[in-house]
């Protein structure tokens, strides 16, 4: 019997029921193996480029020949590495990237970072952030490779179940779902709290709407809206994204009212694991998930190259 081996990388829109089947199979093979997950997100329909591939997935082929009478069996197909890209802004992209352990150092995981690289110029994003792990060494190699150079670090941090019976519900601030008609508030608040410009938080928020998956919350005090978060599925849990309050009104432990409020909802839901992302460098924010219980959970490198 002859084995032979085919490598096919496409580029896809977006994910069919049986294809994210298939990342999710992929990803758990690589968080066993590594101990960690591999970071890919499922959330890329936020993409402010709709009709731009979000996501490109190798499959390998197997042909088996059965000799002597070179009778060939159907290939069998198993996704062997998948990219995918998060660009909410036309600004800026980010490529996270995973390869089957058993596939590694074959030149598939730089075909995967490669290609989203060419979705992203052709698409007209003016910069790339490639996210690596930093317990995956061979990611930080490819970006490397690619000329990128070292830009900033985020944790990721968890809080078990247990975290959140100590939690209380504030009295400063109350969460307001963003809808239609709150729409252009949530737009031009956020481009207040983040700095980017209100044509990207427009895209941002019509897709966020259209997100059965995510929550999108404004915070008010009594004088107003005064920050914004949001709360999604992530797998089995849930994720705290986008806690941000207005420049001037921070160090008024705002940031811990609405992550408070957050905590409660979750909690009230029987949420059994809530993760965020934050900046390494953000010193304060993380003291504050500290002292609700959070703990580092991984810690990923995003590495800037020109698309």
């Amino acid at each position: 019997m002859t084995v032979s081996l085919t490598v096919q990388f496409v580029n896809l829109v977006s994910l069919s029921a049986s294809e994210r089947q298939a990342v999710e199979a992929l990803i758990d093979r690589c968080s066993r193996h590594d101990g960690f997950d591999p970071g890919l997100h499922f959330d890329t329909h936020l993409n402010a480029d709709q009709s731009m591939p979000a996501w490109r997935v190798a499959w390998a082929q197997v042909k088996e020949t059965h000799e002597p009478f070179g009778t060939a069996a159907e290939p069998a197909s198993t996704m062997i590495g998948a990219a995918c890209v998060f660009s909410p802004s036309r600004q800026e992209g980010e490529i996270t990237a995973c390869v089957d352990p058993l596939y590694r150092h074959q030149g598939v995981g730089r075909n995967l970072y490669d290609g989203m690289r060419s979705v992203l110029k052709k698409a007209g994003v003016g910069s790339v952030l490639l996210a690596c792990n930093t317990e995956f060494s061979t990611a930080a190699a490819i970006a490397s490779r690619f000329g990128a150079k070292p830009d900033h670090a985020e944790y990721r941090m968890t809080l078990p179940a247990s975290g959140l019976a100590a939690i209380q519900p504030p009295d400063s601030v109350r969460l307001t779902p963003v809808n239609s008609a709150s729409l252009e508030e949530f737009i031009k608040l956020s481009a207040a709290v983040f700095g980017d410009g209100d044509r990207d938080w427009a895209d941002f928020a019509r897709s966020m709407l259209d997100d059965p998956d995510r929550e999108q919350f404004l915070a008010h005090t009594a004088n107003g809206a005064v920050g914004t978060v949001a709360m999604g599925r992530d797998g089995a849990g849930y994720m705290i994204n986008g806690l941000g309050i207005l420049p001037e009104l921070r160090g008024r432990g705002l940031g811990g009212a609405i992550l408070d409020s957050c905590l409660v909802v979750l909690g009230r839901r029987g949420a059994t694991h809530i993760a965020l992302e934050v900046d390494a460098d953000n010193e304060p924010a993380r003291a504050l998930y500290r002292s609700r219980g959070f703990v580092d959970q991984g810690r990923t490198e995003y590495w800037r190259v020109e698309p």
